[in-house]
């Protein structure tokens, strides 16, 4: 989108209105969750936002069985087996009790034999021949903690993920309000690859350049979570096993396809401040039929949240949050910028600030007193009152060294235009399925249906400010396509009042400027708040048949499957038609003195509410009659369709027996079409020119259709060699195996490449292993990165050369010398584009090749017959991506250019400009294989289960468990041109992060105590130690807590508080709101209530 300011450098990058949210009543809310239930009590407001306009930065970086003794699980990389006599149980929100211990075991099978199918290969493996690194977190830890986002959840439960491109928490991506993509070990969600039951699912990503993410990513937000039986995360490349963007792993989703019974839950949400409600109410029924030769499951699944925005918080997020800002004229301090509360801009109003020239770069105030505003006698500059009838001094407590902000006052709070949480409801419709043929032909089908809204419910709007341009008239729009300039005024323009036309005029006079024009700077809230909203719907068909026989003295299995999956979204944004604003401020009065829209107008050819004028009234806040804003407000659509098609057919067997087993093969094929469709709707296209290029209708700029499909033609095959039984009694190997799969890969786009994997798998005892793997993994560039159109785009940046960021960087000795080899002055200067939006232009590829990624891993697990109930692993992740396809912002080529010792002779020097006073007036970024990255990481997970028996306590007395899991980054960095940049250990991904819970389960009760931890961190990395005051942040933690009761032999409830004590992160308006949500919403609460039969 155009521009926008940036407010602040804090982490919530656009703002809420003050005082909206939603908030149900005290008396409902407690009756409604009494029921298990709650609602939100307001209506969500059918609003949406963009990221394509001009605006002001407000952001800093930040930029998922049934038991008796019921307990929740994460387990650890390699799958559970019952070694020891340790009940499989589930928290009490899931269904029917049942124990499962080793007496449930045939009689002679060994538990360590054990045969599971494994993510990540194709055949089946054992705990002993496992290659894979990673960890599992089943259904009754999704139960037991309350999740209705999986993508919340997973980054919650296993300290793998990271931030994601898009969450439900904070600022909305443009043309995608309410997605959830899930990212593994920081290396981006376009390179997580997302399977359901095995097969892949259709990605939610839209193809606009504009839009959040630029891959093949997964909307989790659409998987129904009622139907998840574990979600199996591998970690390391498998792209083998997989095809394309399994870089940094996979992650599968399986399903309870062989449910039988009834089950319904109800659940709500709400915080102590009694806001934030949700609720999630599911329905699930499964039974078999024709004598047991088939089953099937219908599930359907609503869920709904009401919004919150960052006001809501008004001293943690909102207008008073303690942010980041240049020191204050008159202060010393060796910093660059400082903790500031209630940072406030001062450069524009809601209501209006006038000014006697408005040419781009005349600022209204300058270090706090009045520039170009019309001043009092005291100096300070005057804005419309919010009834625009007089003019009232802009008040702050100090002003701020980047001439552009204050402490206090009664400025803009930019902070009230960010968003806590999105406001969503979503309804899964779900059908899962198997029959029987005979014994040796299966069939398999799953059904899904998703349908959601979610909005945005605040932003920046449209801003009209000199910042952005020279001023708005009907010729400006028309020659120069100026939308964001301040409003170019009569004096004689009839909303004025006599009073106020007076101190104009008389401003007018003293600066020696003609009397009969003056200028508004404006931020548009009552015509354009930001606000969208985006409706999406999913169909995906999965099925196959899957069978075995015996030829050639062998016995084959095989399977034919298939999947067909849609993903489209339709988003909505009132949006200003500016041909019909200029009509519409240009008032007069007719012989009868009623104020009309001066004759003579051309209507735009976009399509608005009204095709009518009406004349406008722009001093104040919302003084506007209905029947104007509907003449200047189009509502804008916009839609996405996404549609993949993936076809598989394989059969393995064996080849020959060693003394340790049979050595299996697996032979297959697979074919996959991936296509992508984004249209911007008439109003976001923009008008089309008689040179055939399109001019912007408003705020946005024009954006242009994108589209695009590839296809694959895929043959894959794996080899397992067991070396070594347990049953060959060999001293010092107890087991030892090895594995190898490759792929080849005829893309229709990028040509023929192979993916391959390596591992082994070594048993010294029965106690504890090593495995390993060593693979070739691929992402290809998606339908965005190739084919997107070069358009126009606006972005803020950190300017290696301004003050703030000259003598930081990976090389600050390199970057300043080339900063003054440039003519910057020593020690930096201050960049207009840290502060707001410099145009430049952007678009895809065509030429992208293929990434490739190098990975091993190594684990250690640890299994002792000698302390029942412990089972650990360690493991070591090494991922180094080549040909890394990064869009270079501007900030990116700024800093390739600065921190080069080839300075000034490299192409990112040439991809940008610079006017005479320094300033960026112009780039270009885009899509280039120009990275490495590499990252390595180490993870533990532990499951410690003791029944209080062993103790010396009686049987009654219940069990215990204490499970979790840890990771270390050991390093995650970026290199390109010679420089490499630091992607680990900020506020929103920070070095060390643990979960760890502690269960406790006795007869019908079940209670969980779990710690989140998030160790030491920075709010900016590679900066010197004089950029930011307090840069270093302590680790943090906060707990929650699960209270269940088995009620009933088929009812039962759960109990949750989250974030329990209240804990709040050190500076908190200044962290990643994403990854320390729960902390800053404070103390909340869920109950969910199941019957189950």
């Amino acid at each position: 989108m155009k521009g926008y300011l940036p407010a602040m450098n804090t982490s919530f990058p656009t703002l809420g209105r003050p005082g909206f949210s939603l908030k149900p009543s005290r008396t409902f809310l407690k009756i409604a969750l009494l029921a298990g239930i709650s609602y939100t009590a307001l209506p969500v407001p059918e609003a949406c936002a963009e990221t394509t306009t001009k605006h002001l930065s407000a952001a800093h970086k930040s930029s998922a069985k049934k038991a008796a003794a019921p307990r929740a699980t994460v387990q650890s990389a390699r799958p559970q087996t019952a070694v020891q006599a340790k009940p499989v149980t589930v928290a009490p929100v899931s269904a029917p009790v049942q124990t499962i211990t080793n007496a449930n075991l045939k009689p002679g099978t060994s538990p360590a034999a054990e045969v599971v199918t494994v993510t990540g290969t194709r055949l089946s493996q054992t705990r002993l021949t496992n290659v894979m690194a990673g960890s599992t977190v089943d259904a009754a830890q999704l139960r037991a903690r309350g999740y209705t986002d999986m993508g919340i959840a997973l980054m919650r439960e296993n300290t793998a993920f990271t931030v994601g491109d898009n969450s439900p928490i904070g600022s909305q991506g443009s043309f995608g309000a309410g997605q959830s993509f899930v990212s593994l070990l920081g290396l981006g969600s376009q390179r997580t690859l997302t399977l359901v039951d095995g097969m892949r699912m259709v990605g939610g990503s839209t193809a606009s350049n504009y839009g959040a993410g630029s891959g093949s990513q997964v909307d989790v937000s659409a998987i129904p979570t009622s139907l998840i039986k574990k979600v199996d995360t591998r970690l390391g490349g498998a792209g083998a096993a997989y095809g394309a963007d399994a870089v940094a792993g996979v992650v599968n989703y399986q399903l309870d396809d062989h449910f039988k019974g009834v089950d319904f839950n109800a659940q709500g949400n709400w915080t102590q401040k009694l806001d934030a409600p949700q609720e999630k109410i599911t329905f699930k029924a499964g039974t078999d039929f024709d004598h047991g030769k088939g089953g099937v499951v219908f599930d359907v699944e609503y869920r709904n949240a009401g919004g919150m925005v960052a006001n809501d918080r008004p001293y943690i997020t909102g207008s008073q949050a303690t942010t980041y800002a240049r020191p204050a004229y008159g202060s010393t301090t060796p910093y660059a910028r400082v903790l500031t509360p209630g940072v406030r801009f001062l450069q524009n109003s809601v209501t209006g600030l006038p000014t006697t020239s408005a040419v781009y770069g005349q600022l209204p105030i300058k270090a706090g007193k009045a520039g170009y505003a019309i001043p009092n006698a005291a100096g300070q500059a005057l804005m419309f009152s919010p009834n625009g009838q007089s003019l009232v001094p802009i008040t702050y407590n100090s002003a701020v060294q980047d001439g552009l902000r204050a402490s206090g006052g009664n400025g803009l709070a930019l902070q009230d235009y960010n968003q806590l949480y999105a406001p969503s409801d979503k309804l899964n419709l779900t059908t899962l399925g198997h029959y029987d043929f005979t014994d040796h032909l299966h069939a398999t089908w799953q059904g899904w249906y998703a349908r959601g809204t979610a909005s945005s419910l605040v932003g920046q709007g449209t801003w009209n400010t000199p910042q952005f341009d020279d001023p708005l008239s009907l010729q400006s729009y028309q020659t120069n396509t100026v939308v964001n300039g301040a409003y170019k005024l009569s004096t004689n323009n009839p909303y004025l009042t006599p009073a106020v036309r007076a101190q104009i005029v008389n401003a007018l006079q003293a600066a020696g400027k003609p009397t009969d024009t003056f200028y508004l700077s404006r931020l548009n809230q009552d015509l354009d708040a930001g606000m969208y909203r985006t409706t999406m719907q999913m169909f995906r068909f999965q099925g196959g048949l899957n069978g075995d026989f015996n030829a050639v003295g062998r016995h084959f299995e095989w399977s034919v499957k298939g999947v067909y999956g849609k993903y489209m979204n339709d988003t909505w944004q009132p949006s200003i038609a500016t041909q019909n604003l200029t009509n519409a401020l240009n008032a007069t009065t007719d012989a009868s003195g009623n104020i009309v829209c001066a004759p003579g107008y051309t209507n735009s050819t976009a399509v608005t509410r009204s095709s009518t004028c009406s004349p406008l009234n722009p001093f104040g806040y919302n003084q506007m009659t209905p029947a104007a804003r509907d003449y200047v407000i189009s509502d804008a659509h916009s839609k996405n369709t996404n549609a993949q098609r993936d076809l598989q057919a394989e059969i393995h067997s064996t080849v020959a027996h060693l003394p340790a087993g049979d050595i299996r093969w697996d032979l297959g094929y697979e074919h996959r079409r991936e296509g992508y469709n984004f249209n911007p709707g008439s109003f976001f296209q923009g008008e089309q020119q008689a040179d055939g290029t399109y001019k912007q209708y408003g705020n946005s700029t024009a954006i242009p259709i994108t589209s695009g499909a590839y296809h694959t033609h895929e043959v894959f095959g794996e080899l397992d060699i067991p070396l070594v039984s347990p049953n060959m009694h060999v001293p010092g190997v107890y087991s030892l195996s090895a594995t190898a799969n490759g792929r080849f890969i005829n893309n229709s786009m990028t040509g023929n490449y192979w993916t391959y994997m390596f591992g082994g798998a070594w048993w010294p005892t029965q106690d504890f292993g090593l495995s390993g793997n060593y693979a070739q993994s691929v992402r290809n560039p998606s339908v965005t990165e190739l084919f997107a159109p070069q358009s126009t785009t606006y972005s803020t940046a950190e300017d290696p050369c301004s003050i703030e960021y000259i003598t930081s960087g990976p090389a600050p000795a390199t970057r300043a010398a080339n900063c003054a080899k440039e003519g910057i002055p020593k020690g930096g200067f201050s960049s207009n584009i840290n502060y707001y939006t410099a145009q430049g232009k952007s678009g895809g590829n065509a030429k992208l090749q293929n990434e490739t990624s190098h990975s091993y891993t190594g684990t250690l697990d640890f299994h002792p017959h000698f302390v029942r109930g412990l089972d650990m692993t360690a493991s070591f992740v090494d991922v180094k991506v080549n040909n890394e396809i990064t869009s270079l912002s501007v900030g990116d080529l700024m800093n390739a250019c600065y921190d080069s010792g080839s300075y000034p002779n490299n192409a990112y020097c040439n991809s940008f400009k610079r006017d005479s006073d320094h300033q960026v007036e112009s780039f270009t970024s885009g899509y280039f294989n120009i990275a490495n990255q590499h990252m390595q990481i180490m993870q533990a997970n532990i499951d410690y289960y003791v029944p209080l028996q062993r103790l010396g306590l009686p049987q009654s007395a219940g069990n215990i468990e204490l499970r979790g899991n840890y990771s270390h980054y050991l390093r995650n960095q970026q290199t390109y041109l010679g420089s490499t940049y630091v992607l680990n250990g900020d506020t929103t991904s920070p070095n060390n992060l643990f979960t760890l819970d502690f269960n406790y389960t006795r007869g019908p009760i079940f209670f969980q105590w779990q710690t989140i931890y998030y160790g030491k961190s920075k709010y900016a990395l590679q900066v010197s130690d004089y950029t930011y005051e307090h840069n270093n942040r302590p680790g943090f933690a906060y707990f929650n807590t699960t209270f269940g009761y088995q009620i009933t032999k088929n009812i039962d409830a759960n109990f949750m508080i989250n974030n329990i004590t209240g804990a709040l992160p050190k500076y908190p308006g200044t962290v990643s709101l994403t990854r320390y949500y729960d902390a800053i919403m404070g103390r909340s609460f869920q109950l969910n209530i199941g019957a189950h039969f």
